[in-house]
C-alpha cells in the first residue's frame, strides 16, 4: 500500500456510518491515499457492504478515483488500539490518517491538514476543526450537519482530565487560527509516521500483540535479532483514552501537535461529553453512557496517568488530581458498583506491566517536567 497518506478506520458495527465516511473520502481534492478498513468481527455486515461497494472499479466509476480499498476482516474483535496497530504495521505511508467510521470529510479535509503538518518537520500530528453531526429521519437514516464543535484539539487539565477544545460551543469562529494544542482527538488525526516510529513502545513476550507482523516492523526498526515487537497505542487500553496516552507521549518526545481549522469535518458523538457541562450535566451525561465505556474510560485514564507523568508534577498538582479521582470513585461506587470493583482489580494487576512501560518512557521524554506542566490548565 505505497501512497502519501494511508487512511485507516477500524469498524465494529459501523455499517450505517461507512457510506458516508467512506464517500467523504473519495470525494477528496488531494487524491494521494489509499483506504484501509479493519473490520473487528462486526455481526451487522459491515465487511461485506464495504467489500460489495469499494471495489476498485466502482471507486473509479462513481468517484473518478484511482484509489484503493483495502479491507481485513479480523476473526474477534481485538480492541480499537491494536487493530489500529495491525493496520500502522501493514502500511508504509509518510502519513496516516486514524478516523472514526462516523466522520465525514469536508473535500478539502485532507488537502488543508497535509499542508498543516508538512509546514514543519517537527509536528507529530494535526486535527481539523471536528463540528458535531447529528441523526435526522431515521428511516432515511439522515444525518444533519451542525454549527456545535466537537473538537478543536485536546486540552489537559491539572486535573489530567482531558477535554475537547470548543466542544458544545457553537462555532463562532474563536477557533479558526491554526494553532498548536497538547494533542488531537482519535476521532480524525493525522499522524507522521516518523513520529509514530518514535514513540512506539516494545512489547516483552506479550500474547496480545502480532507476532509475525510486529516482528516485521520491529526487524526494520532495530535489526533482525531484536527481541521486541512494538505497540504505537497501547493495546491494553482496548479502547478508550488511548488517544490521550498517545498524544502524551509525543508531547514528551517533543512533537508537536497542531489544530488546523481550514480542515473541517462532521462527527457523530452519540456518547460525548463536553468539557463545558456543568458538574450535574457531566453527571447525567455520564450515566447514559454503557458501563463498558465507564470500566474503560476509569482504568484508562489512571493507566495512562501512572505511564506518562512525572512524580513532581503528580506532587504539584496533587489536590487536583485527588478531587478529580474522589469525584469519580463515589459517582462508580454508587452508580456501578460492579464496575468500581472490576476496573480497580484491572488496574492494579496490570501495574506491573504499566510499570515497565511508564520505566522506558520517561527515560526517554526530551522535555522537562516543567514544559510539559505549561500545557496543564
Amino acid at each position: 500500500m505505497s501512497s502519501k497518506i494511508s487512511i485507516q478506520i477500524v469498524t465494529f458495527n459501523s455499517k450505517r456510518f461507512l457510506k458516508d465516511c467512506l464517500d467523504s473520502i473519495f470525494r477528496q481534492s488531494l487524491q494521494d491515499f489509499s483506504v484501509l478498513v479493519i473490520d473487528n468481527a462486526s455481526n451487522d455486515g459491515s465487511f461485506d457492504f464495504v467489500k460489495n461497494n469499494y471495489s476498485s472499479e466502482k471507486i473509479k466509476q462513481e468517484f473518478g478515483s484511482f484509489s484503493r480499498l483495502f479491507a481485513v476482516r479480523n476473526a474477534r474483535n481485538l480492541g480499537f488500539s491494536q487493530a489500529q496497530n495491525q493496520g500502522i504495521i501493514l502500511t508504509d505511508s509518510e502519513f496516516i490518517l486514524i478516523m472514526n467510521a462516523d466522520v465525514i470529510l469536508e473535500p478539502d479535509f485532507l488537502e488543508n491538514l497535509v499542508k498543516a503538518i508538512e509546514s514543519n518537520e517537527k509536528i507529530g500530528s494535526a486535527g481539523g476543526k471536528l463540528l458535531k453531526i447529528k441523526l435526522g429521519d431515521q428511516e432515511i437514516e439522515e444525518k444533519i450537519k451542525t454549527d456545535t464543535l466537537d473538537s478543536a484539539g485536546l486540552r489537559i487539565l491539572k486535573s489530567r482530565r482531558f477535554i475537547d477544545r470548543g466542544a458544545g460551543e457553537k462555532d463562532k469562529k474563536r477557533y479558526d487560527k491554526k494553532t498548536e494544542v497538547f494533542g488531537i482527538s482519535g476521532a480524525c488525526v493525522l499522524y507522521r509516521r516518523s513520529a509514530l516510529e518514535d514513540i512506539k513502545v516494545p512489547i516483552v513476550n506479550s500474547h496480545k500483540c502480532l507476532p509475525t507482523q510486529a516482528g516485521t516492523r520491529a526487524s526494520r526498526a532495530e535489526g533482525e535479532d531484536a527481541p521486541f515487537a512494538y505497540e504505537y497505542f497501547d493495546q491494553d487500553f482496548f479502547a478508550y483514552q488511548e488517544d490521550n496516552d498517545l498524544a502524551w507521549r509525543l508531547k514528551l518526545r517533543g512533537w508537536s501537535a497542531v489544530c488546523a481549522p481550514q480542515a473541517k469535518a462532521y462527527h457523530f458523538r452519540s456518547m460525548g461529553i463536553s468539557g463545558k457541562l456543568g458538574l450535574l450535566k457531566t453527571a447525567q451525561a455520564h450515566l447514559r453512557r454503557p458501563k463498558l465505556i465507564e470500566y474503560f474510560s476509569f482504568r484508562n485514564g489512571l493507566w495512562l496517568l501512572f505511564k506518562n507523568d512525572f512524580c513532581i508534577n503528580i506532587f504539584i498538582h496533587l489536590h487536583f488530581i485527588l478531587f478529580h479521582l474522589a469525584l469519580k470513585k463515589i459517582y462508580l461506587l454508587f452508580t456501578q458498583p460492579i464496575n468500581f470493583i472490576k476496573s480497580g482489580l484491572s488496574f492494579y494487576q496490570g501495574l506491573p506491566k504499566m510499570f515497565r512501560k511508564r520505566r522506558y518512557i520517561i527515560k526517554r521524554a526530551k522535555i522537562s517536567s516543567r514544559e510539559i506542566r505549561k500545557w496543564m490548565e
